[in-house]
């Protein structure tokens, strides 16, 4: 036997679907797109950009004056959004943006579920101990124990624990910089 639907319940499954593959089909592509970094304790990046107000005030209370807001030119999706760059300047996981987040866009939540806003790759063409000069910069200014390691004088990565800083990058001697951090995404 045959069931007939009618023209309501045609609509309203057909709207369903729509949504749903649409909804699937946007988050796989924002997740994707993300080629910046966020304040420490952002959310997963569609929770973030449907909960954050665009307030501003985590860069207004960041004590190191790092982060920075996303401007029209980068788009209406990431509209007055925050972001850092941890290669330009680093950030010191102060967490006074988490303390002023009132949408909890940026919380201690999103800091268990990614403790890190990137991690740290040595770039072996640029990094002065793979060109046999004696350096550690890198090993000694990461603030983080276990991080980074030096490893018959080569600086080592230890992904679990990087937390993306940026420190490195920072007394990075190296005229090219050795050491970078990438995004996660």
């Amino acid at each position: 036997m045959s069931e007939r639907i009618n023209r309501r319940q045609f609509l309203s499954i057909n709207l369903e679907s729509t949504v749903g593959f649409l909804a699937n089909f946007l988050c796989t592509q924002i997740e994707q797109e993300r080629d910046f970094f966020r304040p420490p304790g952002a959310l997963n990046e569609l929770e973030f950009l449907t909960s954050c107000t665009r307030c501003g005030k985590c860069r207004d209370c960041c004590p190191e004056g790092i982060i920075k807001l996303f401007t029209l030119s980068d788009g209406a999706k990431l509209l007055n959004t925050p972001y850092l760059n941890p290669n330009e300047s680093p950030c010191t996981f102060c967490m006074e943006c988490v303390e002023v987040c009132q949408a909890n866009a940026l919380s201690m939540i999103g800091l268990l579920e990614e403790p890190s806003i990137g991690k740290a790759v040595i770039l072996t063409n640029r990094c002065l101990a793979f060109q046999e000069v004696m350096c550690d910069y890198c090993v000694r200014s990461c603030p983080v124990e276990g991080a980074l390691k030096s490893m018959n004088g080569i600086p080592k990565v230890i992904n679990e624990t990087c937390t993306g800083c940026g420190i490195c990058v920072a007394n990075c001697i190296s005229e090219r910089k050795g050491i970078c951090i990438q995004t996660l995404g």
